[in-house]
């Protein structure tokens, strides 16, 4: 997408550049952001809203040549891989405690409170890059897993805990919670 903010609108300039990452954008140059999904109406809304006098929305693939900036430099791949990487290397010991059964529903309820807390950015930080864009041995997916599993495996205990703290104040109250899984929002 090429777009121009006016001087006499520069105020909105960080404001769009920061909802296009949420967007899952990312500036190849300045005014020139790209993302690997196609646009949608959140796009168009939001630069409605801004009233961002010009724009255009290029479509089309990345084709395999050299050039002087590649798209993929846009992202900070290098960090992003750090990000799951120190996921993978902070969660993997949990994986596999959760996986044999040694979590009580006290601790149960803190690290998946801990793992949610610290899964709910990747969507920020993330711009869902196709795998065939990706090295091989991008962590994406194993960090995915963890996640999924140790979100998941932890939910019976942490709704247990929760009934136990809540029956203190309201047994009726305690009878009513409940957990829910990945298959909601991964």
């Amino acid at each position: 997408m090429a777009f121009s903010v006016p001087e006499d609108q520069r105020q909105a300039r960080p404001v769009l550049r920061t909802r296009l990452r949420w967007l899952g954008f990312a500036p190849l140059y300045d005014g020139f952001w790209i993302t690997p999904h196609p646009p949608t109406g959140d796009l168009e809304a939001l630069l409605d809203e801004l009233k961002v006098g010009a724009w255009t929305i290029l479509v089309g693939r990345m084709l395999e040549r050299e050039q002087s900036s590649h798209p993929l430099s846009a992202w900070d791949l290098d960090e992003l891989r750090a990000v799951y990487t120190d996921f993978i290397e902070e969660f993997d010991e949990l994986l596999g405690r959760v996986r044999s059964g040694e979590i009580g529903a006290s601790e149960g309820l803190v690290a998946r409170t801990t793992i949610m807390d610290s899964w709910r950015n990747m969507p920020n930080l993330d711009p869902e890059l196709p795998a065939e864009l990706l090295p091989r041995d991008w962590p994406r997916q194993r960090a995915r897993r963890i996640f999924v599993e140790i979100y998941n495996g932890l939910g019976a205990l942490a709704e247990m805990r929760i009934r136990q703290i809540l029956t203190e104040f309201s047994p009726k109250l305690a009878k009513s919670a409940t957990h829910h899984t990945t298959d909601l929002f991964v």
